[in-house]
């Protein structure tokens, strides 16, 4: 299931809030790491996704993870 990423920099004042969509678990581990790495930046997730919102940039970076290989035996 998707869910709306809203992405707002304070500092940045004439930026507008940026809408995006992306599957739940990327929009969590986006959202997670925006708060360790850009604690100026405002993410809020919610379920009111839209046909008309952009991917997340970059969304498969934070999708998730692949299992690891198995090793030889």
């Amino acid at each position: 299931m998707q869910m709306h990423v809203t992405v707002e920099f304070f500092e940045i004042p004439a930026l507008p809030p940026l809408h995006y969509r992306a599957e739940e678990s990327a929009a969590r581990r986006f959202c997670a790491e925006m708060i360790a790495r850009h604690g100026r930046a405002v993410v809020r997730l919610d379920r009111a996704v839209t046909a008309s919102m952009r991917l997340l940039p970059c969304h498969q970076l934070f999708g998730p993870l692949p299992d690891p290989p198995e090793e030889p035996t």
